[in-house]
């Protein structure tokens, strides 16, 4: 998904428009990959600061690392 499509979506939203459930559906399935990269980046942050002996400002709350 681009950020010209999720513009749309966002334009459509607030102008009180209807969204097509395709393209709600394809919004959702990448905001939940891009947040699961997030949990998956920070956790590696996270480990890697734990083995350089420093503390972490990572913190991944309610999302767990894909294995």
């Amino acid at each position: 998904m681009t950020i010209q499509e999720v513009e749309q979506i966002e334009d459509r939203a607030r102008r009180g428009l209807p969204i097509d459930p395709d393209s709600i559906l394809m919004l959702t399935a990448y905001l939940r990959d891009v947040l699961q990269a997030k949990a998956t980046a920070e956790a590696v942050a996270s480990e890697a600061l734990k083995q350089a002996g420093l503390n972490s400002r990572y913190h991944t709350v309610g999302i767990t690392p894909a294995s």
